[in-house]
């Protein structure tokens, strides 16, 4: 029987029998069992067996993934230093399937990469840790609310490389034939949310799966056009819909342009393949395959001939440009104060009165396309003009807290007094902006003034 608190539609649990057969029966059972908590440690932070010793959380190795872990205590964990501070980030075990299957972190050269549909932005943190620093992430969602949770979360995250994009699918196609990955993690109708979310089953119907069978449709028509020759797609559902899984992967592969390719053997290992003779890569995780909730993926390479992507470069700009000169007068004099280094004029980007420490790999082709799309942020949101003056953005301190010259610990009363938005005393003689930490990692920043810390912690994120 399927335990009481889950009760799943007749019509669901008919095409579950149809396609699983004689392992109906073990989904019926794992489905009796509670869903699965799970992390994935952020090395850009902080190394995995740094944290295993700083942390003490009961915690449990996932078998396909060298930096997630299952959670084996209850205790709530979003608002620990440690989650505050970007050493992990909370995540379900199976939604890092399509990252690892990627194999992405195999590459050994600057990368452009799109997330494509990638709110709130595990697999987008996932992908920062495995590229290096000077490739370029384009993390992007359509939904405006969605795309600020993206942003709190890759700033959170101290993510330097990624651009976070607020587009629809469709206002991407500009970028023809340019990204050497494209992870799309499709909107589906969420059958492998179940048993984490309950609220799911009520808003699941055949309809709605045939309904998101087409965006996914659509999307996919978009998404690959926007990768290059040899380029890989990947292509993800937490669902077990047929229609939105096999017979996606199908109605792709039978445009061409693509070849569907295996995935590791550690995610074999706990996933089962496709019942679909021919489609035996493409991979679906159930509850029962392994400790987790529920993910298809599908990796393709594309195997069109060579040819150049399509972005130009312009001369004028409406929106984005290359810091003025004033602008960089206020910046320079905030990093001789408060930083050991200072900016290059050609690492600062203005918008507006914001200021944005770019990628590494930020080029005039991005600035050209950036300036007809609408975007989050670029980079790190360094901070923003205001009153002939440059007061440093909580993204600053989160990104970058190894630049500032002074650096306040804080103890638990401290921080509790901290994230809570109080001043803090000080005596001492240094001046300008510091990081605070805890556990010696960022959590935040501080404004000294005489004998106090002026509180920069963001009313949004204060507890």
């Amino acid at each position: 029987m399927v335990n009481e608190k889950i009760n799943l539609p007749s019509e669901f649990l008919n095409e579950m029998k149809t396609q699983l057969g004689k392992d109906y029966e073990k989904y019926l059972i794992s489905m009796q069992n509670e869903s699965v908590r799970g992390l994935r440690v952020n090395t850009i932070k902080i190394s995995v067996s740094e944290f295993l010793n700083l942390s003490s959380l009961q915690l449990e190795k996932i078998k396909f993934s060298d930096d997630g872990f299952i959670i084996r205590s209850d205790e709530k964990l979003g608002n620990t230093p440690n989650h505050l501070s970007g050493l992990y980030y909370l995540q379900e075990p199976s939604s890092m399937i399509p990252v690892i299957a990627s194999e992405i972190e195999k590459e050994n050269r600057p990368l452009k990469v799109l997330d494509l549909c990638s709110s709130p932005g595990g697999k987008t943190g996932q992908i920062a840790m495995r590229v290096s620093e000077d490739s370029v992430i384009f993390s992007n969602e359509i939904v405006s609310s969605r795309a600020q949770v993206l942003y709190a979360n890759t700033e959170r995250q101290g993510l330097k490389n990624v651009i976070i994009l607020n587009e629809s699918p469709e206002r991407l196609g500009v970028f023809k034939n340019y990204f050497d990955y494209v992870f799309v993690d499709a909107p589906c109708s969420g059958e492998g949310m179940f048993r984490k979310n309950p609220e799911t089953i009520n808003e699941w119907s055949k309809n709605n799966s045939i309904m998101c069978a087409e965006r996914q449709k659509e999307i996919l028509n978009i998404a690959k056009n926007l990768v290059k020759p040899n380029g890989k797609l990947i292509y993800s559902t937490c669902t077990f819909s047929k229609r939105e899984d096999e017979d996606i992967v199908s109605w792709f592969l039978g445009h061409g342009d693509f070849d569907i390719i295996d995935v590791p053997e550690k995610i074999k290992e706990v996933t089962i393949p496709s019942i679909c003779e021919g489609l035996e890569s493409a991979r679906k995780f159930l509850p029962y395959t392994g400790e987790g909730e529920g993910q298809f993926v599908a990796v393709f390479r594309c195997n069109r001939e060579y040819c150049e992507d399509e972005l130009y470069s312009k001369k004028h700009f409406r929106s984005v440009y290359e810091i003025g000169q004033s602008q960089n007068k206020l910046v320079k004099a905030f990093a001789e104060e408060s930083l050991t280094k200072t900016f290059s004029w050609r690492e600062l980007l203005s918008v507006g009165d914001s200021i944005y420490l770019a990628p590494i790999g930020f080029d005039s082709k991005i600035q050209t396309t950036l300036d007809e799309l609408r975007f989050v942020s670029i980079g790190t949101k360094l901070g923003e003009i205001a009153k002939d003056r440059f007061v440093p953005n909580h993204s600053c301190f989160m990104a970058l807290p190894d630049l500032f010259k002074t650096k306040f610990e804080l103890s638990d009363d401290l921080l509790k007094k901290y994230l809570h938005g109080e001043e803090l005393e000080f005596n001492g003689n240094a001046k300008g902006y510091a990081v605070v930490t805890k556990n010696g990692y960022a959590i935040g920043g501080v404004k000294i003034s005489g004998n106090r810390l002026k509180n920069l912690y963001p009313k949004g994120l204060r507890i």
